[in-house]
């Protein structure tokens, strides 16, 4: 699925949650949580490993099969302290050596900020609070404020784990992550597996994309005539 006509800012919207942009062929995804299982074990909640290996593992597909030069993680690489164990580091270590010739960016998020200095050893190529390459601007959170310069730029972010409810025709329900644009703004779904999700509730500009792994449909019209579930 492609957003926009100029071929200088297309954005291709991805089966495995993610988005590509051809020009300078950049994957881009958000919301990792890394060790989000482990932090959870941490504090005696028994949650089975497995989910990031997974999801680097798709990572891993992403970047071969589409050849890309360049992966812009969009914020919340790592989950929190507790969880950032020698063994995830490890495990993303592995990956990002699998990626030599691909260039690796973080904008931190707010689960990395905490973390302080991230160790050279994972292989992070550049680490911003965000980055401006108009028409594009880069962040992990889409509602921080925008400099004076940055105020025409297309805005792509993360953070909030968009989902959506859609009923079909025959009443039956489906809920799952999704892409959102707004007129000046697309947010990422979460990559990691291991991760809640908001409802988003569609507004006239709003534009949704379900995001599964085996493809992407936008569903923004059904999205609109599903109302919220009773709270009885």
């Amino acid at each position: 699925m492609k957003i926009g006509t100029d071929p200088d800012a297309a954005i291709m919207l991805l089966p495995g949650r993610a988005a590509l942009l051809p020009a300078s062929a950049t994957l881009l995804i958000a919301d990792l949580h890394l060790g989000k299982a482990a932090t959870f074990r941490k504090a005696g909640i028994p949650i089975p490993e497995g989910s990031a290996q997974r999801d680097l593992a798709r990572l891993t597909d992403l970047v071969a099969r589409h050849a890309v030069r360049r992966l812009l993680i969009l914020g919340d690489l790592f989950h929190a302290r507790t969880g950032c164990t020698d063994q995830v580091q490890a495990e993303f270590a592995a990956t990002r050596a699998k990626l030599a010739e691909t260039e690796v960016v973080l904008v931190l998020g707010n689960h990395d900020r905490p973390l302080g200095l991230l160790p050279a050893s994972l292989g992070i190529d550049a680490i911003v609070t965000e980055l401006n390459e108009p028409p594009l601007r880069f962040v992990h959170e889409p509602a921080t404020t925008i400099a004076a310069a940055g105020r025409d730029l297309f805005t792509i972010g993360g953070h909030l784990h968009p989902t959506v409810s859609i009923r079909s025709p025959s009443g039956d329900r489906i809920a799952d992550r999704c892409f959102v644009t707004e007129p000046a703004t697309l947010v990422l779904p979460a990559f990691g597996s291991f991760t809640g999700g908001h409802r988003i509730t569609p507004t006239g500009a709003t534009r949704i994309w379900i995001a599964r792994d085996d493809g992407v449909a936008e569903v923004s019209r059904l999205a609109a005539s599903t109302p919220r579930r009773s709270s009885r």
